[in-house]
């Protein structure tokens, strides 16, 4: 229970580890944000604790993956930093994604967490043949397990697991129109020219299921503040059209400049909030001291929950 807990901290700060398409004399820069991950419900005794940080790394340069071009995204996230979550359930957890440039599609994604429970695992996104596979680390191999290709196995080596028992253990039909992992869906957002009143829908293979993600955007205004600085503020929740059926929702709040930088996360579940806040780091070569000029207003939002 521990590990579905935290390994809920990725599912409700998904976005964090896509930078958007930021160029400067006609190159993408990296983009290197830091976040600090707030938890408040039943397994803290109903205590404010700041239990993680959130490391999040885009490449600035490409890589091709099956062929295709790709930019390279990492979200890592431990609790070493804070004594209460590192001496009570310690956790260390990786995922890394592999994306078309522009958000389009997803093309691969690798993930390891380490806590309670250790599972290391691969989603490929075969796009010329429209299936999604996922392969997972077994303690021995099998007669007959499919592996992945190769060049993917090479790929996963930076989980530092021998890729010689990664298995495929889930294959799915996908098409080959538009589809994304979570990471390459907050991409997605980022490079598009969101505006408050629309409403879209994504699909998403998690690798063991296709999901329709809703997206409502709306706006975040800041008090003293002119009205182009205000967020822009984002509802997503898994959302079944055929049985009208709405997931739980996660918040995020995107800066109003053309970077989109992600500021704030938030989530409540029946265990309590999940938080992350922007902390530090760099986007488009300019650094975030906590926020840029363009979203330094963000800093006089008083703490606010749902």
């Amino acid at each position: 229970m521990r590990a579905k807990l935290f390994f809920g901290l990725y599912l409700f700060s998904f976005g964090l580890a896509c930078g958007g398409e930021i160029q400067a004399a006609g190159a993408a820069l990296p983009e290197q944000l830091t976040y600090k991950i707030s938890y408040q419900g039943i397994f803290s005794g109903f205590i404010h604790l700041d239990i993680a940080r959130a490391d999040l790394r885009v490449a600035g340069e490409t890589v091709k993956i099956a062929g295709r071009v790709a930019k390279v995204a990492t979200l890592k996230v431990t609790t070493e930093p804070y004594r209460k979550a590192e001496v009570l359930f310690p956790v260390r957890y990786q995922y890394r994604s592999w994306y078309e440039p522009n958000g389009e599609n997803a093309l691969l994604v690798t993930e390891s967490l380490q806590a309670d429970e250790i599972s290391n695992e691969m989603i490929w996104f075969d796009r010329d043949e429209g299936v999604g596979h996922r392969y997972e680390v077994k303690a021995t191999a099998s007669d007959g397990g499919k592996r992945p290709p190769l060049e993917l196995l090479q790929k996963f080596a930076d989980l530092q697991v021998w890729p010689a028992v990664l298995e495929e253990s889930y294959q799915q039909g996908i098409g080959r129109d538009e589809m994304f992992d979570h990471l390459s869906m907050m991409q997605r957002l980022r490079v598009l020219d969101l505006q408050p009143g629309q409403v879209l829908d994504l699909p998403v293979f998690t690798g063991k299921q296709l999901k329709n993600y809703r997206v409502v955007v709306t706006s975040e205004p800041i008090e003293g503040k002119a009205e182009e600085s205000a967020l822009l503020k984002l509802q997503i929740f898994s959302y079944d059209a055929a049985e009208d059926d709405a997931g739980q929702i996660t918040y995020i709040w995107l800066s109003a400049d053309d970077q989109r930088v992600p500021l704030r996360f938030y989530a409540e579940r029946a265990f309590g909030y999940l938080e992350a806040v922007l902390e530090s780091g760099e986007s488009g070569g300019e650094s975030l001291g906590g926020f840029t000029p363009a979203t330094n207003a963000f800093e006089q939002l008083e703490a606010f929950y749902f």
